[in-house]
């Protein structure tokens, strides 16, 4: 009976996504742009291959031709990334800038990274930070993440950590971990808000739980060191582990001097050799001169 209902689930999803795919082609054919922009989202999920990939561009550049908006910034993904096409910053630029003028604010955002970093233009922070609170604004919060971004970590005599607060929390509570573990070191270090090392470890441990190998990091720190929180060296390590596992250069080095002098672990010189190595080789100054000078 059970096997009799899985079987039939599946007609009838099969039967619907068919019979929704055949709608979308259909409104296509007659320069629907939104048609043509729905068929290529359900046919870009699972597109592999040139041609695949190639026929998804043409349906996203269709939908911008006839006027809608997130096709253009679709399509302007796919000549940034190289998806089935070759790399064309300057054609995403163009897009995303049409895009961004037609109302598609994620459009808006990527084309204030691309000035943000100075990618096939010429680099403008300050443009690059009307683009990314415009989008925030329409609720991009990749956007808010980035408007956080640019307050928190310029020159010194031009941050704003309140402004950074704003944006930082409004992309945390939309789901962003970036922003979450961001928000946990302005509490740690009293920037722009009083300090509150339970807060911090609060947000830490959010973006450790949603998936931020730094914010990992920062969590294992606040329990090594007992910050608003009762010290637990063997807690802290397991959220270094987790963090080295996950590529985080801090986690691995500070998991690699656990082993090294043996709080939190069993000492194991061999095990912190390997764990600065890694430390090293994903950028950590740290790392590699423990790997020089440390006793082995």
């Amino acid at each position: 009976m059970l096997r009799r209902l899985l079987l039939l689930f599946f007609f009838l999803s099969t039967t619907i996504w068919a019979t929704t795919v055949s709608g979308y082609r259909g409104a296509c054919v007659e320069n629907d742009a939104q048609g043509c922009y729905e068929l290529a989202l359900i046919l870009d999920k699972n597109a592999s291959g040139k041609k695949a990939l190639l026929d998804v561009a043409e349906l996203y550049a269709k939908s911008c031709m006839l006027g809608y908006a997130d096709g253009c910034t679709n399509l302007g993904l796919i000549f940034f990334n190289g998806r089935g096409v070759k790399k064309n910053g300057k054609r995403a630029s163009k897009l995303f800038a049409k895009a961004c003028q037609n109302k598609s604010y994620v459009g808006c955002s990527n084309l204030g990274y691309m000035f943000d970093n100075g990618i096939v233009v010429k680099k403008d922070k300050k443009y690059a930070l009307f683009l990314y609170e415009l989008s925030c604004e329409h609720n991009v919060t990749i956007g808010c993440r980035n408007s956080g971004v640019a307050y928190h970590q310029v020159e010194p005599q031009k941050r704003d950590y309140k402004k950074a607060h704003y944006y930082y929390e409004k992309a945390c509570s939309a789901g962003d971990m970036v922003a979450c573990n961001n928000m946990g070191t302005l509490y740690q270090y009293a920037k722009g808000v009083k300090r509150d090392y339970k807060k911090s470890l609060m947000f830490y441990a959010k973006a450790c739980i949603g998936g931020n190998a730094m914010a990992c990091s920062n969590v294992g720190y606040q329990y090594y060191n007992g910050l608003g929180v009762k010290k637990d060296l063997q807690k802290a390590c397991k959220h270094y582990r987790v963090a080295s596992d996950s590529g985080d250069a801090f986690g691995a080095y500070n998991l690699g001097f656990s082993y090294y002098i043996g709080l939190g672990v069993s000492k194991d010189l061999n095990q912190a050799k390997a764990l600065f190595k890694k430390a090293c080789d994903r950028g950590y100054k740290q790392g590699c001169l423990f790997l020089t000078t440390g006793k082995f």
